[in-house]
This record gives C-alpha cells, sequence and structure tokens, in this order.
C-alpha cells in the first residue's frame, strides 16, 4: 500500500492534470466556436489599424515592383544603356506614383511608422527629430521625377570613385566640395564599398555593382557621417539631405529605387566617364 504522503501528492496531480486539460478543452473549443473573424478583429483594434495593415500589403507589393525596376536596370547594362535608362524613367514614375499614393490617401500619417520596414527604422527615427515627412508629398515627388539625370565630367585626376561619390553626392541634393570630398575619401568604410563598385562596373559586374551602391549609401547616410556632409553647407542642407531619400522612398521600400537611380545615372553617364569606369 502506498504511503498517504505519496498518494495525496498523486490525486494532486491527477486532478491539476484534469484542471488544465478542462481549460485547454474550453479555450478550444471557444476558439473553434467564435465568430469567424473575431480573432481577426481583435488582433486589428489592438495592434494595428485595418488601414495599416492594407497599406503595407500595398507598399510591400510596391516594393517588389521596385525590385524587379531594379533587376530590369541591371539587365540592361551590359548592352542597352539607353533602353535600360528609359525603362527606368518609365517604370519609376508607376512606382512612385502608386506609393505616394497609398501613403497619403490610404492611410493616416501617425500609422506610417508601422509601414517602415525594421531595416529601415534607424534611419527613420533619425529623420523625426527633423520634422521631416518621411512620405512626400504628390508635389514634391512631381518635382523630382521632372529632374533630369546629372550630366557627370570627371574632374582632372578623379579616380572612379570620386566619378561615384559625384554621382551620389548629386542624388543627395549636394554640391561637391574639396574638403567634403577629403572627408568621403578619408572615411573607410565608404571609400571600400565604393572601391567595390568601381571594380564591378569595370568588369561589367551590374548585379555587384547594385549591392555595393547599396553598401555606399548605407555608409554615406549613417548619422555621422550626415553630419560630416552638411555641417559646413549651411542651415537646411541635412534637412534637404533627407528629403532625397524620402522622396525616392527609402523609409519603406529601402534602398533598391535609390540603387536603381544611380545605376542609371551611371549608364546615362557612361561616355563622359568612360576613361575612369571602364
Amino acid at each position: 500500500m502506498a504511503p498517504p504522503q505519496r498518494s495525496r501528492r498523486a490525486g494532486k496531480a491527477l486532478i491539476e492534470r484534469r484542471n488544465f486539460v478542462g481549460l485547454a478543452g474550453g479555450l478550444a473549443a471557444a476558439v473553434a466556436f467564435a465568430p469567424r473573424g473575431t480573432l481577426a478583429q481583435l488582433y486589428s483594434q489592438t495592434t494595428i489599424s485595418r488601414a495599416a495593415q492594407d497599406a503595407r500589403r500595398e507598399v510591400g507589393r510596391l516594393g517588389q515592383r521596385a525590385d524587379n525596376m531594379l533587376r530590369h536596370v541591371v539587365e540592361g547594362g551590359s548592352e542597352h544603356d539607353a533602353e535600360a535608362v528609359q525603362r527606368f524613367r518609365t517604370e519609376q514614375k508607376v512606382l512612385a506614383h502608386g506609393l505616394v499614393s497609398v501613403l497619403n490617401t490610404r492611410v493616416s500619417e501617425d500609422d506610417w511608422l508601422l509601414i517602415v520596414p525594421t531595416r529601415e527604422l534607424d534611419l527613420v527615427l533619425t529623420m523625426q527629430p527633423l520634422a521631416i515627412r518621411i512620405a512626400p508629398t504628390a508635389d514634391e515627388v512631381e518635382a523630382a521625377l521632372n529632374q533630369p539625370l546629372p550630366q557627370v565630367e570627371p574632374l582632372a585626376g578623379d579616380t572612379a570613385e570620386d566619378v561615384l561619390l559625384t554621382i551620389v553626392l548629386d542624388a543627395l541634393g549636394v554640391e561637391r566640395r574639396v574638403a567634403l570630398f577629403e572627408q568621403l575619401r578619408n572615411d573607410r568604410v565608404l571609400a571600400s564599398a565604393a572601391e567595390g563598385t568601381a571594380a564591378a562596373l569595370k568588369s561589367a559586374s551590374y548585379g555587384l555593382a547594385a549591392l555595393d551602391l547599396e553598401r555606399v549609401m548605407r555608409a554615406a547616410t549613417t548619422p555621422e557621417m550626415i553630419a560630416a556632409i552638411t555641417d559646413n553647407l549651411g542651415t537646411g542642407a541635412r534637412y534637404r539631405l533627407y528629403k532625397s531619400l524620402s522622396v525616392r522612398f527609402v523609409p519603406f521600400v529601402g534602398w533598391t529605387y535609390f540603387t536603381a537611380l544611380l545605376l542609371a545615372t551611371i549608364y546615362y553617364n557612361r561616355d563622359t566617364t568612360a576613361a575612369v569606369l571602364r
């Protein structure tokens, strides 16, 4: 015969087990017989609005369009520069118009942060103290779309990396200056990314060049580097730089659109930069 204490412990464990099984069964039944959509409604009410969910889904689809646009630009680099540039100009209009419509008409500005991918959250949180709208207005997008791609003329003694940095600064709305250029050249992370991009372009490895261009942009837009770039450029320079990122929807689709712009600019200037980039 089992000792009394052992019997009591066994009996208590059996009761607790039955209670747990009963509770689990009750929860399962509650879920099974709950009205369809109840759980989804609870989720949307307590965590994220339906409008924000729909906007996230649509921005995700447009992000895939941006990926395809970059792929088309990459594929056109070997033999069809002019076609790749023209296709970029056409596709960016569809992409930008779609994004600006979703973000400005289908979701509240208060919910924009819910749509930002986690990879770009640090960038967006850095922009917030400057009171910058992380999504551009329709007028800002139209102004950006109407800007021609820049004509780049290498200066005497320019290296391939110097030409790339010139193109990057232009895309950021920053004028090339001697002291600023020296700062960029001396940043080891940025210099390494620029060297990798130049090597990829010279070997016609345009997919690799696209990846390295993203490295360049991430290195060029750290808070420390942005401070170094803009500190001596007068009031509003930092604001304008961040606006150049928002108008290409970097906070929402990452660097894909911006990278396609840089690569199209490189193709567009291939004749004038051939001496250093080929």
